[in-house]
């Protein structure tokens, strides 16, 4: 009755890996990488400039080249985003204008540790201007 049983478990056990793996596929999906099956949740990824980098890491993530609303999603304590131009204009941050603006200048700098309440100062120009 024991090696029934056994032998019962083992089975189930291959049907139910052999159902998981056909969930997946190895063919290229639109970004090139593999394709998913619905409501499969995707793997974690190594952080890119577009991912979240928290600053409770210690370090300052590289932010230039950045829209402000990918930078400022980026960010969590005291900042503060100035007008890179010189003209004093107020840098959106917390709505779809921030898509408008690109980040030129960062402090601290990209991969200096950032310490507890210190303010982060980022400095942009609108898209259309050069930094």
């Amino acid at each position: 009755m024991r090696r029934t049983s056994i032998g019962t478990a083992l089975v189930l056990t291959a049907v139910i890996l052999g159902g998981l793996t056909a969930c997946t596929s190895t063919d290229p999906g639109p970004d090139g990488g593999p394709t998913r099956a619905a409501g499969t949740p995707a793997q974690a990824t190594k952080a890119t400039p577009t991912s979240p980098v928290r600053i409770e890491d210690g370090f300052m993530p590289d932010l230039v080249g950045q829209s402000v609303m990918s930078a400022y999603g980026q960010l969590s304590g005291s900042m503060r985003f100035e007008d890179a131009s010189g003209q004093g204009r107020v840098v959106p941050t917390g709505d779809a204008r921030a898509e408008e603006w690109k980040v030129c200048t960062q402090q601290p700098k990209p991969g200096d540790a950032v310490a507890d309440g210190q303010q982060l100062v980022i400095g942009a120009v609108k898209n259309t201007e050069n930094c």
